[in-house]
């Protein structure tokens, strides 16, 4: 937001007023010389239309063409796109979806920005638990180097749901008789499995390889739904790879975890990483009344917030029942992930920190502890002028700042206005004396009839 003095304001319109009057004076005594020689420039269609993009418009159907630039994965060791997946495993969902469009696709509105982007040609990694089949995801989806094997099946099946789940927040196309939807439809997913286990410890080591190889096959953003307690070399370096390469990285803040351990139950906080090292775009998570979940950390950094409660998304499967609900900032970074690929969709040219910068200043605005920039507001952040200028090293962190207007300086107002109506009279003279003098020496000076 910018903080403007608003007396440099008002002054500044009345010396505009001065000199404007000088100049129509100065006009006025040039332009005897000029009468009748001006032409007025030609204007063209093409000039005419300069800047005014085209929209295409929304469709909810299926797979349409949206407006961005091209890409999408390249060709690696390991990494295979697959034509419409079958399923590989069924695990059971945490919970059954509700019926109606969810909550957060309604607070959210980002089906309304799809007649600007849907995401089309940005390659979105998710480092998780593997991405199964679903209707939903067509053939969007290849399978790079996994990190661990499913215990039974393909190495790609997705046996905890986990991934599948994240993957179809992003990327979950309309359609299939199912009223959920992903923020980016037409977005591809790069799937990198790590575990086969919503709870299963991931070391750092195997979540900085699988970064480093999601860059390395074309991703443009990273999902990281999966966070580590401590700090280490490797994580951290692999960061910073992915962001020297202009990767947009998200990462959920974590979840503060009860453990029990000889008789006592401790909650395990943060911070967690990758969440915690900067340049991160993190995610905290919200309910359905915009309050911070009792779960969501509140010692890691916090650039946004996302619905976390209740989230529907995508499940293993083929029918139409294959979806589910479920909770943590796991599926609030989902959201954000989406939100990236259709920025950079729209706006190819801009750098990874500009998305950061993006998403964060137009959010709604921070309402506590954890809470960072406030909820992501996918339709301001789409349609707002995107920034220029030199960007921040740092991503910048709400305050509370109150600004006064600013009392008008009255001398120099009292200035600017003997200058301007000099300027006029001046004006008003110069026009008198082309229409006097001329008929004075018509008559050779003698009184008028």
């Amino acid at each position: 937001m910018d903080v403007r003095d608003y007396s440099h304001e008002e002054a500044g319109v009345f010396r505009g007023a001065a000199v404007a009057g000088l100049s129509i004076a100065l006009c006025l005594v040039a332009m005897p010389a000029f009468a009748g020689s001006a032409a007025a420039a030609p204007t063209t269609k093409a000039s005419a239309k300069a800047g005014s993009p085209t929209r295409k418009s929304s469709h909810r159907s299926g797979g349409s063409g949206s407006s961005g630039g091209s890409g999408g994965a390249t060709s690696a060791p390991g990494h295979v796109q697959l034509p419409k997946p079958t399923q590989q495993c069924a695990p059971t969902p945490q919970s059954a979806p509700p019926t109606g469009t969810p909550w957060a696709q309604q607070a959210l509105d980002y089906p309304s920005v799809w007649q600007f982007t849907e995401g089309r040609g940005v390659t979105v990694a998710v480092i998780d638990s593997g991405v199964d089949a679903n209707p939903k995801f067509g053939d969007r989806v290849t399978v790079g180097n996994m990190f661990a094997t499913a215990p039974s099946g393909p190495a790609w099946g997705d046996c905890a749901g986990h991934g599948t789940e994240v993957a179809g927040i992003i990327a979950a196309a309309p359609g299939d008789g199912n009223t959920f939807e992903g923020v980016a439809p037409q977005a591809k997913i790069l799937s990198i499995k790590v575990t086969n286990s919503e709870n299963q410890g991931i070391s750092s080591t195997t979540l900085a390889s699988a970064i480093v190889d999601a860059v390395n096959a074309g991703a443009k953003v990273i999902n990281v739904s999966i966070d580590t307690p401590g700090d280490s070399t490797a994580l951290r370096n692999a960061v910073y790879y992915a962001l020297a390469k202009n990767v947009v990285v998200v990462a959920a803040v974590g979840n503060d975890k009860p453990t029990s351990s000889g008789g006592t139950t401790t909650t395990q906080t943060g911070p967690f990483y990758p969440a915690n090292y900067p340049g991160v775009l993190s995610v905290g998570a919200v309910d359905d009344h915009g309050n911070l979940a009792p779960f969501s950390d509140i010692k890691t950094n916090v650039s946004v917030t996302a619905p976390g409660v209740a989230v529907t998304s995508t499940f293993p499967g083929t029918s139409g029942n294959a979806y589910a609900a479920n909770e943590g900032t796991s599926f609030a970074a989902p959201f954000v992930s989406g939100l990236a690929a259709l920025l950079l969709s729209r706006y190819p040219q801009m750098r990874a920190k500009q998305v950061v910068r993006q998403i964060e200043e137009t959010a709604d605005g921070s309402t506590g502890v954890g809470t960072g920039n406030g909820l992501v507001n996918p339709v301001q952040a789409v349609t707002a002028v995107v920034p220029s200028g030199p960007i921040p090293t740092a991503s910048p962190r709400p305050g509370t700042v109150t600004v006064d207007r600013a009392t008008p300086n009255r001398s120099e107002k009292t200035v600017a206005l003997s200058l301007a109506g000099g300027a006029f009279g001046a004006a008003v003279l110069v026009i008198a004396a082309a229409v006097v003098i001329p008929a004075g020496r018509r008559r050779r000076w003698r009184p008028g009839a």
